[in-house]
């Protein structure tokens, strides 16, 4: 009451209001937005400078940022309208260090249909949870070129690779260093271990540049080949993994691999095994890691699943959201296949 009884002694009318959390405090305090709307003041929301309380393992289950737009958008409704703090400061809106939503898929490759399975894995799992997803394809009649990666990679927080053997032109190679120098997270699927290496003795176009080491530098890998096609790979914990967070909520057991088994063993010390796969008498092979690169510091999460087939698999799903969220240091909202 006493920040009420100032702004009447005062005769103040015109009022910006900032601080936390949105739906309980600066709204519904006694000097809060709807009083001071009610009882006729000029007031408005400072949206840039202000956050909620909210759980997005709760309902509607999205990043926790967008709990606070989606607050923020109910009050501009009915409540009062908003401003940021741009409109005193300049410069630009406030951003919290930890709200990671801008993720650019890069995908180039014609044997597992990715072109198809993570655009649609961004619009069902990805989108309504809240990240804001960029798909850059390689165009059929220009494989080695992925169109607008540059500019997506400046704004992007997380780029997940999906590439085959395709050396990209000398702009965008430069462009994916620059991510992983700056500590950018990065995920890696299935053809990301040897994404921008051509086949022994070919040589790239004019203009283009390779990265022969992309896999062991910041994957974290060593891939050599795979096995023989026809056996699916069952999946167990590594040792010490089981309470490593990409694992929460992911049932092993009904994780299963489509694809031929790479032979990627023994991982780059760096490295952090997480699940172990066996197919028919091979040996067991690493298929989910994570790895932090000597320069950058990136978090990086790299699987060799990713066959069309694996995204069939709820498991295979979680998987993939728990190793995107766990790169961009956030926890993962419940994934809409595996809710009940």
């Amino acid at each position: 009451m006493e920040i009420w009884n100032l702004l009447e002694a005062r005769s103040i009318q015109n009022v910006v209001l900032l601080g936390v959390h949105t739906n309980m405090c600066v709204l519904g305090r006694p000097f809060g937005l709807r009083q001071l709307a009610k009882n006729g003041r000029n007031v408005v929301l400072m949206r840039d400078m202000t956050d909620t309380m909210y759980n997005p393992q709760r309902w509607p289950h999205v990043l926790h940022h967008v709990g606070t737009e989606r607050v923020v958008e109910h009050v501009e409704r009915v409540v009062c309208p908003t401003i940021t703090s741009v409109d005193f400061l300049g410069g630009e809106p406030f951003r919290f260090r930890d709200d990671r939503r801008e993720i650019v898929m890069l995908i180039g490759e014609d044997e597992y249909r990715t072109n198809e399975t993570l655009p649609e894995f961004a619009r069902t799992e990805l989108e309504p949870a809240g990240f804001r997803v960029t798909v850059i394809h390689a165009p059929p009649d220009d494989p080695r070129s992925f169109p607008g990666l540059v500019p997506a990679l400046a704004e992007a927080d997380l780029l997940l690779v999906s590439v085959r053997r395709r050396p990209p032109p000398q702009a965008d190679l430069d462009a994916i260093r620059a991510h992983v120098a700056a500590g950018k997270p990065l995920v890696g699927i299935r053809t990301a271990s040897h994404a921008f290496a051509p086949r022994r003795g070919e040589a790239p176009p004019a203009g283009h540049g390779t990265w022969d080491d992309f896999d062991p530098r910041v994957l974290g890998g060593r891939y050599v080949g795979h096995h023989g096609a026809g056996p699916t790979t069952t999946v167990s914990v590594s040792p010490g993994a089981a309470a490593h967070p990409i694992l929460v909520g992911l049932d092993v057991t009904k994780l299963v691999g489509h694809g031929s088994l790479y032979r990627v063993a023994p991982l780059e010390p760096s490295a952090t095994a997480l699940l172990a796969g066996v197919a028919a008498d091979h040996p067991v092979e690493p298929i989910a890691w994570t790895n932090t690169p000597r320069r950058g510091g990136s978090r990086v999460f790299y699987t060799s699943f990713g066959h069309v087939d694996d995204f069939r698999e709820p498991e295979f799903r979680r998987l993939l959201l728990n190793g995107i969220c766990w790169t961009l240091d956030t926890a993962p909202p419940p994934i809409a296949a595996l809710r009940k």
